[in-house]
């Protein structure tokens, strides 16, 4: 089913948006989209916030940005100060919803990206994407590519309200399959999020999402239990609730929530469990693997991807974060000098939120990676 919308061209001065920190669950430095506004219109989605700063009616109106592959282009070629690293197309948009097919806007990024070989993620509800697959292996093979659909239940009715416009279930799991035996380089999985209290937080929703993924040859599940209420979001989001036969839960969300923007943190303890138990029993990754550079960052994303991964799994099976793990690991990666030429000089106190605790974690693989440059040599390229 498709929905008429307007559908704005508009020229932006800028094209991509770089992080302060490489985001720590999909590992994206840079941001990029490749359109404002989206097609999909998912009654939950964030971009409906104040914080966004969307200028468009977000339920009638698509702007496609004119000449975005050139300004990228541009942008990559002539920065003296970009380096290569994990770019995520869409975010405040899917990069493959409907316009995508007639525009193709992110089909034009993806050469550009090709191009200047740096690695990408991309997360969609579209199986428009299959169309790409050349491409995204060609990347994968390069550099690094992966691949998240977000799929959230696997009842179709219940998708169809909550994603009017996006594909169904079904196709995004097959579309799924199909880049995982026709493009075996990318790394391809299921973003389980948001899952909405009361309508998909039940255990055999969840079990089904997990199933079905693993079946369709994810290598991993990335899953956030509840879902954002932020002003202009939650408004709408609750008087579309209201409007429908799922009226009943909209109450008990909001009972739930109690007026904060997330759902508490024993709620989303106990979701975690859950979910963590059923990826253990389908033999799942409940993260990704994170592109690695060849060059001095070699080492700093490596033990960065060792502290965040530790303090996420701290989080899922204990309750309960190390917010040292965590800020150690986001600032290593913004480090302009390897690591391992840190610890060489007896120098780990002085970085940033590196403690004893956080010293005493990465040391022993510090020192397993002294010793292997020593042995073949490899100091010149970290």
């Amino acid at each position: 089913m498709t929905k008429n919308f307007k559908i704005t061209y508009k020229e932006f001065k800028t094209a991509l948006n770089k992080l302060k920190y490489p985001d720590s669950w999909f590992w994206c430095r840079y941001t990029i989209n490749p359109y404002s506004g989206c097609a999909h219109t998912c009654i939950y989605c964030d971009a409906r916030s104040d914080r966004y700063y969307l200028s468009q009616d977000f339920e009638t109106e698509v702007i496609v940005k004119s000449n975005i592959d050139k300004i990228l282009d541009q942008r990559l070629k002539r920065s003296r100060t970009l380096i290569p690293d994990v770019i995520g197309p869409g975010g405040v948009c899917d990069a493959y919803q409907p316009i995508e097919l007639e525009v193709e806007n992110t089909l034009k990024i993806l050469r550009v990206i090709e191009k200047h070989k740096y690695p990408v993620n991309i997360a969609t509800k579209s199986n428009l994407i299959t169309r790409d697959v050349d491409i995204l292996n060609k990347i994968a093979s390069d550099t690094w590519c992966t691949v998240g659909f977000s799929i959230t239940t696997m009842n179709e009715e219940l998708a169809h309200f909550l994603e009017p416009y996006s594909s169904s279930p079904k196709e995004r799991l097959e579309a799924l399959k199909q880049i995982k035996q026709k493009a075996p380089n990318v790394q391809v999985g299921t973003y389980f999020m948001p899952i909405i209290p009361f309508l998909e937080d039940n255990d055999e929703n969840l079990e089904t999402v997990i199933k079905k993924s693993k079946e369709a040859g994810a290598n991993f599940i990335v899953f956030a239990p509840g879902l954002t209420l932020r002003d202009a979001q939650a408004e709408f989001f609750i008087r579309k609730l209201k409007e429908s036969k799922y009226n009943h839960v909209a109450k008990p969300i909001l009972n739930l929530y109690k007026g904060q923007i997330g759902p508490p943190r024993e709620y989303v303890h106990t979701m975690h469990q859950k979910l963590f138990d059923f990826c253990q029993k389908y033999d799942i990754a409940v993260r990704e693997k994170r592109w690695i550079p060849n060059d001095y960052r070699k080492w700093n994303y490596k033990i960065s991807e060792l502290l965040l991964v530790k303090n996420y799994m701290d989080e899922l099976t204990l309750g309960k974060s190390n917010k040292s793990f965590y800020w150690a690991g986001l600032t290593l990666n913004n480090l302009e000098e390897s690591i391992i030429n840190v610890y060489k000089r007896g120098d780990l106190a002085k970085l940033r939120n590196f403690n004893s605790e956080v010293r005493e974690f990465v040391e022993p693989y510090l020192k397993k990676s002294k010793e292997l440059n020593e042995k073949t040599g490899i100091d010149k390229f970290l």
